[in-house]
């Protein structure tokens, strides 16, 4: 069994008395205007499915508001979510593996920049503001992506589930009422199983399990709510990484 780590709430937001704005990175206001002035602005429904090519060209993504799942399927017909991408962050189409059948989608209401990947290239290669952009934004995700395959491959059912309802709150929450922080879970049941690894009963059980805790409820569709989010952040052993790259708290030394 992996350890847990023991943190109290002002070490996963700091001043827990701050503005959501104050407490959390909003990426999408680091989104280089110019990149608004050069790109197709595309408002996502739930479930809609968006091109990774145009005319042969190589499409990229800068997602504004709202998310993306990028879903593979393998000959042998094995599915699996294996990436979700947040306001602020880029998808250009060569990431998707090849010789695998990739689909991009909207997992909610919301918007994207698109654009042909030799027109983003250029843009960066003239507009130092855009290059860093993307080159930090690129750095964040595979960040991102190196925790999510440690949480996938090492951690128990309820690690997993611990440390995506934790980059979620951290991502997407906002200050509730009642306390703790209410956020969006922007997928079903089924893509969460498959984004974690997990049987879709064994998810069930470990999510009913959080809500007679009293940790987790579900105050409307598509949303939770953490009251007590230093305790949901100690259930995972990858609480601090996750804290550094969503601007909550301070990551070790």
């Amino acid at each position: 069994m992996i350890a847990t780590t023991s943190l109290k709430e002002s070490e996963v937001f700091g001043n827990t008395n701050a503005r959501p704005s104050e407490r959390t990175i909003d990426d999408s206001q680091s989104i280089p205007g110019k990149l608004a002035t050069h790109g197709a602005v595309v408002r996502t429904r739930r479930g809609q499915s968006l091109s990774l090519a145009l005319d042969g060209a190589e499409m990229v993504y800068v997602v504004r508001s709202g998310a993306l799942m990028l879903r593979v399927a393998f000959p042998d017909e094995m599915r699996q979510v294996v990436a979700l991408l947040y306001p602020g962050e880029v998808f250009r189409a060569a990431f998707a593996p090849p010789a695998a059948s990739a689909r991009l989608s909207s997992v909610g209401a919301g918007e994207a920049l698109r654009f042909r990947w030799p027109v983003f290239s250029d843009l960066a290669a003239t507009n130092p503001e855009i290059e860093r952009f993307y080159n930090d934004a690129v750095a964040r995700q595979t960040a991102r992506a190196a925790i999510h395959t440690a949480a996938v491959g090492r951690f128990d059912c309820r690690q997993r589930v611990a440390t995506f309802l934790l980059e979620l709150a951290l991502r997407t929450g906002v200050p509730a009422p009642c306390g703790g922080l209410d956020f969006e879970i922007p997928l079903n049941r089924t893509d969460i199983a498959d984004y974690l690894g997990l049987n879709a009963d064994t998810l069930s059980r470990t999510m009913s399990r959080l809500r007679a805790s009293g940790l987790l409820s579900h105050p409307e569709r598509n949303r939770g709510l953490v009251r007590d989010v230093a305790a949901l952040a100690a259930l995972t052993p990858a609480a601090r990484a996750l804290m550094g790259l969503n601007g909550g708290g301070q990551p070790p030394a």
